[in-house]
């Protein structure tokens, strides 16, 4: 399930707000919190093909802890998003390689 209500009670209404500006111009969550079994299959797979965004091991994502979550968007609003998630505050992904990944 990829609803930001899985998110940390505190972070979900930023992230809620943040979707709701971009939503208009097709963004879409498509990833929240992940359970260590999820995390250890996306590393894996990204171990194995060198594919799609970066994945961190198991016990040092975000996701584990619903402190982050990902975006689905084309790259000018993933980085409009960027900008103003950092402006509150948050962490933007796009910074180190993965422009998808936003956490707190």
């Amino acid at each position: 399930m990829n609803s930001l209500n899985e998110l940390e009670p505190w972070l979900a209404p930023y992230a809620a707000e943040l979707i709701r500006r971009a939503a208009p111009y097709g963004a879409i969550v498509t990833s929240t919190y992940r359970t260590p079994q999820l995390q250890q299959q996306l590393y894996d797979r990204r171990q194995k093909c060198h594919c799609g965004p970066p994945v961190a091991p198991p016990g040092h994502s975000m996701h584990q802890v619903r402190r982050a979550f990902d975006v689905a968007a084309v790259p000018w609003l993933l980085e409009q998003m960027g900008v103003l998630w950092e402006s509150w505050g948050g962490r933007w992904g796009g910074r180190a390689g993965d422009p998808i990944h936003f956490d707190a």
